[in-house]
């Protein structure tokens, strides 16, 4: 959920400008001539291509786009501006055709003008892009394969519409419209070259090292990392993950996110807990000690807050979602804090818990650690136990209405979990969580 504070509103209000910055031009040299629906048509159109723009710099994974609003809020964000581009794109046309019929030959791409079949081409893109966006998994397609379409349709969209505004001409004469777009233009494929070319680079020559490869509990592998040359700085704060690519082309499009599971105080080596599942997380348990990956990161605002002195913590995971509460814990035991601690996990059966023997490692370190497992195929009393309502009345920790409460899991779960802590009254403030599924 995106936290509203004066970093979101200020990034909100730079979108909000890059986005309307294309109308000034259009608003100083406004052709009353031509109407109001003409005009309207032409304004949505620009409105459409500025916002098609801001959507490659959404997803750069930059930091200042990415913090203010999360990286679950940032591709919500991203999923319903799309929604809202492609409106404004279809109806730009729309709104022409019922204007006049003179238009209509202009779907005609054998006999149209250059600048028409750009548009075409643009449309027929963003229509293919959102269909295979929203039906992805319904026809199939697996994420890297998508991926890839989605980027070639995305700069086709993106090409083809600055080619059809700038040979339509509609305001473009004006300087003032012409700076406007020269410097959007050069924001827009300054972000491309930084994501498919300099970041890259940059990451390939900070690989890092494969130290150690573990076998641990239910299917999982800790994947351990050292920077490959020698003071590299990486710091993270517990919570956070980082892309990870390996055994590919630095400029491939294929990279996979975990959560980082390792202390925040040790940043010179990072461990990875990974569930073999499919794609790279089945690969990882065949990595060989000695080989390099790069790392992309570290990236998320599901981070852990400075507690407020004696305030109970208590954090909740179901499945892998335990692998940032891990780093949390395991940072806390470093960092020496004593606070009261209460560990509530989900999984379906015992077989099935994620780093137990790590985390039982930590009892020594965090005196005042509880865990709590609750399991849904056990037997005896641990059969069907959930984390709902009832579960979190009868782990109620002393001092709760303080306690501050870290959720990692399904998003199914999480949204369970945070309905329940809010039915008990728990401020949306001390409610901390984040979704980056983009799988």
């Amino acid at each position: 959920m995106i936290r509203w504070n004066w970093r979101t509103a200020l990034w909100v209000l730079l979108y909000v400008v890059v986005v309307v910055a294309p109308l000034v031009g259009g608003v100083l040299n406004l052709a009353h001539g031509r109407g109001f629906w003409l005009n309207f048509s032409i304004a949505l159109g620009f409105v459409s291509l500025s916002m098609f723009g801001a959507q490659l710099v959404m997803v750069s994974r930059l930091a200042f786009v990415a913090q203010p609003l999360g990286m679950d809020g940032v591709l919500r964000f991203h999923r319903q501006m799309a929604y809202v581009a492609t409106a404004f794109a279809l109806v730009h046309p729309v709104i022409l055709f019922l204007l006049d019929a003179k238009y209509w030959p202009l779907l005609n791409v054998f006999t149209s003008p250059l600048r028409a079949k750009f548009a075409v081409a643009a449309t027929v893109a963003l229509i293919a892009l959102m269909l295979m966006s929203i039906f992805r998994q319904r026809l199939g397609l697996k994420y890297t394969t998508w991926k890839l379409w989605h980027w070639l349709l995305a700069l086709v969209v993106l090409g083809a519409s600055l080619a059809h505004a700038a040979l339509v001409n509609y305001y473009l004469q004006d300087p003032t419209e012409q700076m406007i777009w020269l410097g959007l233009s050069a924001l827009f494929v300054g972000v491309a070259v930084w994501m498919r070319l300099i970041h890259p680079l940059l990451r390939w020559r900070r690989r890092w090292r494969v130290v150690a490869v573990t076998p641990a509990e239910a299917g999982c592998t800790t994947l351990s990392l050292e920077p490959q040359h020698r003071g590299s700085r990486f710091r993270f704060e517990p919570g956070q993950f980082a892309w990870i690519a390996a055994r590919r082309s630095p400029f491939s499009l294929t990279d996979n996110p975990f959560s980082i599971s390792s202390s925040a105080e040790h940043p010179e080596r990072i461990e990875f807990t990974i569930k073999s599942h499919q794609g790279f997380s089945a690969e990882v348990a065949q990595l060989q000690v000695g080989e390099t990956v790069t790392l992309d990161g570290p990236h998320g605002g599901f981070v852990l807050n400075a507690p407020e002195p004696d305030a109970p913590l208590v954090f909740v995971g179901a499945g892998v979602g335990v692998t940032p509460l891990l780093s949390m814990l395991r940072t806390l035991a470093d960092r020496q804090a004593t606070p009261a601690c209460h560990l509530w996990l989900a999984n379906r059966d015992a077989k099935a818990v994620i780093a137990g023997e790590a985390i039982e490692a930590l009892r020594p370190r965090l005196p005042k650690l509880q865990i709590v497992h609750a399991i849904s195929n056990g037997v005896g009393d641990q059969r069907g136990q959930r984390i709902d309502a009832n579960f979190i009345d009868r782990h109620w920790p002393a001092d709760g209405d303080r306690a501050s409460f870290y959720i990692c899991g399904p998003d199914a779960f999480m949204d369970a979990v945070e309905a329940a802590l809010r039915l008990r009254g728990v401020p949306e403030q001390h409610i901390h969580s984040e979704r980056f599924a983009m799988a």
